[in-house]
Parts: C-alpha cells; structure tokens; sequence
C-alpha cells in the first residue's frame, strides 16, 4: 500500500521540493554575476538591467557611478559620460539606468531597492522637463517600463508605514499594470490603508507576494547571466576621438564642431537625419502645435518628492541636473516660455529645498549643438554636465538632509475608481 502511495504521490512531492529549493534556496547555487556581465551591463540600458536588481546591485557593490535618467543616456557621441570616464581614468565608471519612459515613479522603486548600496555615493540624476506632463507619466510609458522585482521588494518591506509610503502605494496602484497583478494590488491596499485595520489579510497576502518574489529573484538571477544590447562599442569608438589630455574648454570646441557637421542647415540645429525623417514630412502640422503645454503643474513633483526621499533614506550624495530644451522648437511649436520658466524654478527651489546639488543648462535654451534633437542631450550639452560631474566628485559628501514636513503627501494620491476603497480622506 504504501509503495502503491509513494509512486502515485512520491514523484508530485519530489517535484515540489525541487520546485521549493530553487525558488529558496542560496542565490550561490545559480553563480554570482561577473565582472563582464557588470561591465556590458552599465551602459546596456536593456530591461533586464534596468528593470532588474542583481546586476545593479553587484555594480553598486563596485566603483560604478549610478546615473539615472531615461532616453537621453543612449545617446552615445564621444563626450558621453561614459566615453569620458574610460578616456580620462576617471573614479568613477557611470552604470545609466534608464529607458525611453522612465521617469521619477519608476526611479523611486530603483533606488528604494537599492537603498541599502547607496550610503555615501556619488550619484546623478538628470531631470527632463517634458516628464512634467500635466497628467504625469501615462499608462503605456509606466507600463512599459515597470518592474515588478522591484515593486514587490516596495511591497515587502517591513516597518512604519508613513504617509510617503501610502502616498506612493496610491500612486502605483493609479496604473493598469499593477491592478493587473492582484497580490501586488492586496499588498498596495493594505499599505495604503492606514492604521490596523487592513482591507486584506496581511498574513496569506503577505505569503503569496513572498512566493512572487521568489520567482522573479530566480528569472532575474537567470537574466543576469546574459546581458544585451552593450553599448561598450559606441564608447570605444569615442574614446578614440578624444584629445589625450581633460580640457573642458577644448572638448566643448570640438562638440561644436561635431554638432555643426551633424546638423546639416535645418533651422532647428537637430540632426538632419532626425530632420528629415521626423520633422520635415509634418512641419506644417507641428508649427504652433503646442501653445497650451505647459510644466507648470504636473504629478511629477510628487514623483519627484519621492526620489528626494528615497536618496535621503539612503543616505547618497546626488547632483540633479536640469537640461536645457532647444529654443527654436519651443517657439516653433507655440510653447509658453513662462510656462517652462516656471518648470526650471519650481525643480529648483524643490531640489536645493531638499539639500541636494543642482546644476541647470536652462541658459543654452538658444544655444546650437547643445540637443541632437527637440529634447535630448548631445554635444555640447554633455561636456557641461561632464564638467558638473568633475566637480560634484571633489565635493565632500553631506552627513545628514533636511526632512520632508510629515503633511508633505497628506491628501494626495487617491486610489482610482474600482479599487477597494478611496482612502483620501482618512488620512
């Protein structure tokens, strides 16, 4: 009888504990991420690094620079941060983490995983004044871009449910992609929930979100083994452009230069290719095409908020750079100048209000070769944030930051319609 049990049952239980031992077992038992994988890894920007956490984590344990941003950091020329790092032996080897879509939401669920990696590094973070959308980031960006390794590390941790936790709780379940997920949805509600009472039991909701966890550790410990889309050939051939000695005012000489090959006679000094391809089949249609945009108000100050608070937990020392916006467009397609003024004043006082370093090129607006097209950097505009990163590392790191007033995120952050409860007012 019980030999008829064992082959009926004994297979199922062997499959389980196998199942169990992997999903618990020691990490040690897949390998440890090499430095090769680390090194392709820092300036892949693919989804499994962005998205993910053993490599970023295995790069915050080495000499690696964190910059965070999103689509401008694939742009690649020889005056990248990248490209100027491997030249000039500099301390510091950047690790971009960003995608196109990546904005301050996304961030905060990085750099709260790697929170405990971050204590007393130098870290940057280039702000885009487009992100500051009167909606905020959108359902298809957020969705494109969200890692689920990294909202559920959010979901786990343990301790004091304060109101920015709740608030970025409400915020992430405001998106389809989470309410999609129903255990990280119960998870986010009962962190949103404040006091004891929760709208789901913690226990078997917690129990499940640990099983989902471990799942994702496993693919992403996988994932880890194969990074792609290494840029280290585009910094290679950079680095071979370069002067063999660091002289910012030489560099940026030759980033004009570049720039001015590169942009061909459009009036909008992009890149002709870009021109050509994006802008001239439709010029007509985009000419005073966006007179009522403005980044005046926008959920991204929050989000941003977030990211403050999330470095300051951590405890790492960053410099926020704000990019300039290229001036010929924005007049071009009708944009309010008052409107963008407002934008580059209100991160300002937002950032130095926190404590943090801040660097703004809003003042090259109207000067050529500083964007390779409407919004991202290139050129001229990296040799200046070089220049900032040069100096922001001979800085001494800060002991301690001014605290976001406890009321900053009351009533904010409501949960959307279909949800559980509107918890608004109740905190």
């Amino acid at each position: 009888m019980r030999k008829k049990l064992w082959m009926t049952f004994g297979p199922i239980l062997v499959a389980c504990g196998v199942f169990l031992f992997i999903l618990f077992g020691p990490s040690a038992i897949f390998g440890s991420v090499s430095n090769k994988s680390i090194q392709n890894a820092a300036t892949s920007m693919s989804e499994n690094v962005v998205g993910g956490e053993a490599l970023q984590r295995a790069a915050m344990d080495q000499n690696y620079m964190p910059i965070f941003g999103s689509s401008e950091l694939s742009r690649i020329d020889p005056f990248h941060p990248s490209v100027m790092a491997n030249k000039y032996a500099t301390s510091y080897t950047p690790f971009l983490i960003g995608r196109p879509g990546t904005q301050s939401l996304y961030h905060y669920l990085d750099i709260n995983m790697l929170s405990d990696k971050l204590k007393g590094k130098k870290v940057v973070f280039i702000l885009s004044p487009q992100w500051f959308q009167p909606k905020g980031v959108d359902n298809a960006h957020f969705g494109a871009t969200f890692s689920p390794i990294q909202a559920y590390t959010f979901a786990l941790q343990e301790g004091k449910d304060t109101s920015a936790r709740r608030f970025a709780a409400r915020r992430l379940l405001s998106y389809k992609v989470v309410q999609n997920d129903s255990t990280l949805t119960k998870m986010l509600e009962n962190i949103a929930t404040p006091g004891p009472n929760k709208p789901h039991d913690s226990f078997l909701t917690r129990t499940a979100a640990e099983v989902e966890y471990r799942i994702l550790v496993r693919k992403d410990e996988l994932e880890s083994k194969f990074v792609t889309g290494s840029k280290e050939h585009l910094v290679k051939k950079g680095v071979r452009t370069l002067p063999k000695n660091l002289n910012f005012e030489e560099l940026d000489k030759m980033a004009a230069s570049l720039g001015e090959k590169s942009t061909g006679d459009n009036p909008f000094h992009v890149k002709q290719k870009y021109f050509d391809k994006k802008i001239a089949p439709i010029i007509d249609k985009l000419q005073d095409s966006r007179k009522n945009l403005s980044y005046a108000n926008s959920p991204e100050y929050d989000d941003l908020q977030l990211v403050m608070d999330a470095f300051k937990q951590a405890g790492a020392d960053v410099l926020f750079v704000n990019p300039p916006v290229n001036g010929e467009w924005l007049r071009f397609i009708g944009m309010s100048q008052d409107g963008l003024n407002d934008y580059y004043k209100k991160t300002e006082e937002q950032v130095k209000r926190n404590g943090f370093r801040y660097v703004s090129l809003e003042k090259y607006q109207d000067s050529p070769y500083y964007l390779e097209d409407p919004i991202h950097l290139s050129w001229r505009g990296w040799v200046q944030i070089d220049a900032a990163i040069a100096d922001f590392n001979k800085q001494p790191i800060p002991t301690s930051y001014p605290k976001t007033p406890r009321d900053f995120y009351y009533h904010k952050g409501q949960l959307p319609k279909g949800l559980k409860k509107d918890l608004e007012t109740k905190n």
